[in-house]
């Protein structure tokens, strides 16, 4: 049977060596003796658990559990605290801080040994439930993806002037956060969970235009000012349609993200954009993303005031915006991208046909 992993993080190599000994035999053990250590580590591996001592220079325990519970891509992982007292209300502050159990220094060594296999027992249980409550909820993820794209299809079919926009976004947006997945800067927030819920939000940025009146949403010229400033209220609109389910399903990632996209995709990195006004990393990652699929599918489509701009020219103006309309490291990002995102733009027409 393979190996279990365990991160053990202690600015005394006497205990390392100490747990070395004890649990070389069962598992493989990686040390660090520090927290900056130790994230190092979790950038090449993620062990079934951590053993964190409370106690170190530069950043103590509590305050790197804190950023481990954070990190989407840390937060499953057990932290059991080492300590030489046991007092109380540290224990407390651990436990509401995350962890899931203490081990008291000197180690015992049936005594660690059986608090780490509890805890790898627990977490792997935990975790096959959870596999088996994901494959019960399969068949309500594909009802809610059928009703995504069903109010999807509702807004584009009010819609006579952007048709085929959202599906157009919905493609752009998968390709281009996949892709982010495995850019270093990113590792910790676009998860295989953020991919699956931000893409299944994609489709509805644009729900607001349903409360849009026919006469602005369908008119088949450039919009006036006034109509202009009602049009974006779609912005508005769409995040409250989200934050109003949201308050009976507060914990609910996919509403949040969908909320997220609904109300900030036309905001800007300057800060000048609406209906907030949001400026840099305050707006959601999600919805930055969005924000330059959005005008990157805006650009390359046929209006009744434009013909459609070609691959390059809409890439040009994307990276003339860097900094000002947009986050300036995504579109870093959306250029080193380049090649497949105009594979899509070529071949959309077939990937709209298959989100049917």
């Amino acid at each position: 049977m393979e190996k279990k992993t365990i991160l053990m993080i202690d600015d005394v190599k006497f205990n390392l060596k100490t747990a070395q000994d004890v649990l070389k035999d069962e598992y493989d053990l990686y040390e660090a003796m520090s927290a900056r250590e130790g994230f190092a580590i979790l950038e090449e591996i993620i062990p079934d658990l951590i053993l964190l001592d409370i106690v170190m220079p530069e950043m103590d325990g509590y305050e790197m559990i804190q950023k481990l519970k954070e990190s989407r891509r840390f937060r499953g992982i057990p932290v059991i605290f080492l300590t030489a007292e046991t007092d109380p209300k540290s224990e407390i502050r651990g436990f509401d801080l995350g962890a899931v159990d203490f081990i008291v220094k000197p180690f015992i060594a049936p005594v660690m040994k059986r608090r780490i296999a509890t805890q790898i027992e627990l977490s792997a249980y935990q975790h096959s439930l959870e596999e088996m409550v994901e494959k019960k909820v399969e068949e309500n993820e594909k009802l809610q993806d059928m009703l995504s794209a069903g109010f999807a299809e509702l807004v584009e079919s009010r819609d006579g002037v952007t048709g085929g926009h959202i599906k157009n976004t919905s493609i752009y947006f998968e390709a281009f956060v996949k892709a982010l997945k495995d850019v270093p800067k990113y590792k910790d927030e676009i998860t295989d969970e953020f991919i699956k819920l931000s893409v299944r939000s994609a489709p509805l940025h644009d729900i607001g235009k349903i409360g849009i009146d026919d006469n602005v949403l369908r008119k088949a010229s450039s919009l006036e000012k006034t109509e202009m400033e009602y049009m974006k209220s779609h912005s508005e609109l769409g995040g409250a349609t989200f934050h109003k389910i949201r308050k009976i399903f507060p914990e609910n990632e996919f509403l949040m993200i969908a909320e997220h996209m609904a109300l900030y995709h036309h905001e800007r990195w300057d800060g000048n954009g609406y209906p907030i006004g949001l400026k840099g990393d305050a707006i959601p990652l999600e919805a930055r993303i969005m924000s330059i699929v959005d005008v990157y599918d805006a650009l390359t489509s046929k209006r009744p005031y434009k013909e459609p701009f070609s691959h390059e020219k809409a890439y040009a103006i994307i990276v003339e915006g860097s900094g000002s309309q947009f986050d300036p490291e995504l579109v870093e990002e959306f250029v080193r991208v380049e090649k497949q995102i105009k594979q899509c733009l070529i071949h959309k027409e077939e990937l709209r046909r298959q989100m049917l």
